[in-house]
């Protein structure tokens, strides 16, 4: 069964400003330098007029993660989250897929940055899941805990850049 994935914050910017401050290519490769973990890069960033592909690998080290799925893994967990936008001037959409590099882990969910009563929010709705008989659960719960701490980490950083 898949394990939510759900995480918002909000900012005192008019949803114009937040859409261009938070899908700025500037701010992915800082906050990625700042808490993306061993092995962070920013892989791809692509954009135009109306839309944005961001590609980013984010390494959690082997130590952090429990001895059954370190054996299952056999070293660090890489994360590689794709964010595929759909942005207006005040509000932008968007998709996001998760995957574990050598393991059957993945999350998938949408995103969206709009209006709110204190400014503008960034919202995420997402879910985990592995696909694997026995250590399954063990697995999903890691990739489930190791995405939310990054992507929390990630708003809480991205809020004190933008002074939320």
């Amino acid at each position: 069964m898949p394990t939510p994935l759900r995480l918002g914050r909000t900012f005192p910017l008019p949803p114009r400003d937040a859409v261009a401050r938070l899908l700025d290519r500037d701010l992915y490769a800082d906050r990625l330098a700042a808490v993306g973990g061993p092995g962070a890069l920013l892989c791809a960033f692509e954009r135009d007029e109306e839309r944005l592909r961001v590609v980013l690998q984010q390494g959690v080290p082997a130590g952090a993660l429990p001895a059954s799925v370190r054996r299952f893994l056999a070293g660090a967990l890489v994360l590689e989250r794709e964010e595929r936008w759909r942005v207006a001037d005040d509000r932008a959409d968007g998709e996001f897929t998760l995957t574990a590099a050598g393991a059957p882990a993945g999350a998938t969910g949408a995103m969206t940055i709009g209006a709110d009563p204190v400014g503008s929010a960034l919202r995420i709705d997402g879910e985990v899941e592995v696909r694997v008989p026995l250590l399954g659960a063990a697995l999903e719960a890691v990739v489930a805990d190791r995405a939310l701490v990054l992507m929390t980490e990630e708003m809480r950083w991205t809020a004190e850049r933008l002074g939320g």
